[in-house]
C-alpha cells in the first residue's frame, strides 16, 4: 500500500491563526533579546520591556483573530492536513474562546510582573502565546495525533509559567504538581489513543467514525440485546475519559486544581483555568460526541457519573475555602461539571450548550482572576476573606467589579452566567436528562452562598485601616527598596488590619536568598502599567452584560451553526 500526500496553500490557510501566533511567539522573543538593557538587573530597570513586549503579544492575537474572522467569512471549512486539524465553526468558535482568555490574560501580566519583580518577560509572554497555539490545536484537533500533540504543547508551557515564581515556594509547587499530575493524565490519554487505533485501524476521527458506523449498530430494537463496544474500544474510552477528565477538573482527578491554581502568578491561572477548560471540554464533547457517538450506550453512565460528583464536590469544597483564589479554584470544577451535562446530553443542543457557556464562562472567570492578580502580593497573600474584608470602604471600584464577577459565576440575570445555565440546562432538559437539570440547579443555589459570603466579606464587614498604601500599587512609587516589616504603629489590632491593603509583613514575602522580592521601581512607572490591568478588568465585565443581554441571541446561533457543522 501507498501513500501519497502533498500540502497545499490552502491547507496553510486553514491554521492561519496559529501560524500568527507561532511566529509571533518567535518575534517576542527575539524582541526581548534585541531591547535595550540596563545594568546588572537589566529585565528589572528597563521600563520598555515590559510595556513593548507585552504589546507585540497582544499584537499578535489581534492577527489570530482577524485570521479567525477571515476562515468564519471566507473560509471552506475543511480538514487541513489530510484529516489533521479541522476548520470548521467548532473549531473557530473554540479559537475566539481561547484567544479572548489569552488576550485579558497578557493584559493582566505587565504590572503583575514588575510588582512581583518577575525577570525573562519575553519567555513569560512567549510561553503564554504558545500554549495558546497548543489550545487551539487541542480544541480543532481532527486527528488524536494533533489531540496529543496540542495537549502536551499547552501543558509544557504552563508547568513552566505555573512555576515563574521561583523564589516562592507554593509558586515551585505548583509547577511540579502540575508537571507529575498532568504527565499521568497524558500516559492515560497516550494510551487510550493506542487501544484507540488497536480497536479501530485509524487515529483521524473521520476515519475512526466511519469505522465504528460500519461495524456498530447504532440503535436497537427493544426485543434485542445490546451489543457493546469490543473490548479493546472499552479499554481505550475508559482511558480517554481520564486524560480530558484531568484536563478539564473533574472530579476525582481535580485534586491537582486547588494547589495549582493558589501557587500559580494570578495571570497564569487566569488564562489557564479558562483557556485549558476550553480546549479540553471541546476535544472532549468532539471525541465522545461526535466520534464516539455510535457507542453512547458504554460511556455514557461513566460520564454522567462524573458530572454529578463534579457539581456536588466542587460546590461543596468551595464552601469552606477562606481564599478567593482558591474558591474560585473550586468554583471552576463545579463550573466543569455543569459543562460534563452538555456532554452527556451530547448532539448539536448539548454541544452548542458547551460552546456558549464557555465563552460566557471566559469573562466571568476572568474577570474575578483579574481583581486577585491585582491584589495578590510577594508572598501569595492578599485575597483571603481578612484581607478583602471592608474592601468596599477602601476600594469601592474594585469591590464593585469583584461583586459583579461573583453574582455573575452564581448565575444571577441579567449577566452572562444566567443565560449560560439558562441555556445549558435546557439543554439537559431537552436531551431526556431532568435529573441532571435538578442537581445543577440545586447546586447553583448552594454555590450561591459562597459566592455571597465575599461579596458580604468586603461590604458588609468594616475594618479600620491603619496604612495609606493600596493594593493596587503595593510598591513604593519612589526610588526606595520594599521593606520586609510594615512600617505601621499602634496596637497588634490595627497592625493587623493595616496588612488588608499594605504590603503584608510576613518574612516570607523577601526572605528568599538573593533577596529577589526587593525592587527598585522608578516613578510613574506603575501608572503607566495599570491601566493595562484596568483594560482587561473592564473588558471583562463589559463581557459579562454583553453575553447575558446584547450578544446572547447571536453567539447562540453561532454555537448551534457551530455544533451542527462538527457533526458533518
Amino acid at each position: 500500500m501507498t501513500f501519497t500526500y502533498t500540502v497545499t496553500a490552502a491547507d496553510w490557510g486553514r491554521i492561519a491563526p496559529e501560524l500568527v501566533l507561532a511566529i509571533m511567539a518567535l518575534v517576542v522573543m527575539m524582541a526581548d533579546v534585541l531591547l535595550p538593557q540596563r545594568g546588572k538587573s537589566a529585565k528589572e530597570s528597563a521600563p520598555t520591556n515590559f510595556v513593548i513586549l507585552p504589546l507585540l503579544s497582544l499584537l499578535g492575537l489581534v492577527g489570530a483573530f482577524v485570521a479567525t474572522f477571515v476562515l468564519f467569512a471566507a473560509g471552506d471549512h475543511q480538514a487541513a492536513f489530510n484529516q489533521m486539524v479541522g476548520s470548521d465553526y467548532g473549531s473557530l468558535y473554540a479559537y475566539v474562546i481561547i484567544l479572548s482568555a489569552s488576550f485579558l490574560g497578557i493584559l493582566l501580566s505587565p504590572a503583575y510582573l514588575k510588582r512581583l519583580v518577575l525577570v525573562h518577560q519575553g519567555e513569560y509572554h512567549a510561553l503564554l502565546l504558545l500554549a495558546t497555539v497548543g489550545m487551539m490545536l487541542l480544541a480543532a484537533a481532527a486527528s488524536f495525533l494533533i489531540v496529543f500533540l496540542g495537549l502536551e504543547m499547552f501543558s509544557l508551557a504552563l508547568y513552566i509559567l505555573c512555576g515563574y515564581v521561583v523564589r516562592r515556594k507554593s509558586s515551585q509547587e505548583s509547577g511540579m504538581k502540575y508537571f507529575l499530575l498532568s504527565s499521568f493524565a497524558s500516559a492515560f490519554l497516550l494510551y487510550g489513543i493506542a487501544f484507540t487505533y488497536a480497536a479501530t485501524g485509524s487515529t483521524t476521527f473521520v476515519g475512526i467514525r466511519s469505522f465504528l458506523t460500519r461495524t456498530l449498530p447504532v440503535a436497537f430494537p427493544l426485543n434485542q440485546p445490546v451489543l457493546h463496544s469490543p473490548k479493546l474500544l472499552l479499554i481505550a474510552m475508559g482511558l480517554l475519559s481520564v486524560g480530558f477528565a484531568f484536563k478539564v477538573s473533574a472530579i476525582p482527578f481535580h485534586a491537582w486544581t486547588p494547589d495549582v491554581y493558589d501557587g500559580a502568578p494570578a495571570p497564569v491561572t487566569a488564562f489557564m483555568s479558562v483557556a485549558t477548560k476550553a480546549a479540553a471540554l471541546i476535544a472532549f464533547a468532539r471525541v465522545f460526541d461526535v466520534v464516539f457517538q455510535p457507542t453512547r450506550g458504554d460511556w455514557t453512565a461513566v460520564v454522567w457519573a462524573i458530572a454529578i460528583l463534579t457539581i456536588v464536590g466542587g460546590n461543596i469544597l468551595a464552601l469552606v475555602q477562606s481564599s478567593v483564589k482558591r474558591l474560585l479554584a473550586y468554583s471552576s470544577i463545579a463550573h466543569a461539571g455543569y459543562l460534563l451535562i452538555g456532554v452527556v446530553v451530547g448532539g448539536t443542543v448539548g454541544i452548542a450548550a458547551i460552546l456558549f457557556y464557555l465563552l460566557c464562562y471566559t469573562f466571568m472567570n476572568l474577570g474575578a482572576f483579574g481583581i486577585v492578580s491585582v491584589l495578590e502580593r510577594v508572598d501569595n497573600s492578599g485575597s483571603n476573606y481578612n484581607e478583602i474584608r471592608g474592601m468596599w470602604y477602601r476600594q469601592p471600584v474594585l469591590a464593585g467589579l469583584l461583586s459583579l464577577f461573583m453574582l455573575a459565576l452564581a448565575g444571577f440575570p441579567p449577566m452572562a452566567g444566567f443565560a449560560a445555565k439558562y441555556y445549558l440546562f435546557y439543554a439537559a432538559l431537552q436531551g431526556g436528562h431532568p435529573e441532571l437539570l435538578i442537581i445543577g440547579v440545586l447546586a447553583s443555589v448552594l454555590g450561591m452562598y459562597y459566592y455571597l459570603r465575599v461579596i458580604a466579606s468586603m461590604f458588609m464587614e468594616r475594618e479600620v485601616v491603619a496604612a495609606t498604601s493600596t493594593t493596587v500599587t503595593p510598591v513604593p512609587t519612589s526610588n526606595k527598596r520594599v521593606s520586609a516589616k510594615l512600617e505601621g504603629t499602634g496596637s497588634p489590632a490595627s497592625r493587623r488590619a493595616a496588612t488588608a491593603v499594605a504590603v503584608k509583613p510576613a518574612a516570607a514575602a523577601v526572605a528568599s536568598p538573593a533577596k529577589t522580592a526587593v525592587a527598585v521601581v522608578e516613578e510613574g512607572q506603575w501608572v503607566s502599567l495599570n491601566w493595562m490591568s484596568w483594560a482587561a478588568i473592564w473588558i471583562a465585565a463589559a463581557g459579562t452584560f454583553a453575553m447575558g443581554t446584547v450578544l446572547a441571541f447571536w453567539s447562540l446561533q453561532w454555537a448551534q451553526q457551530a455544533a451542527i457543522m462538527m457533526f458533518r
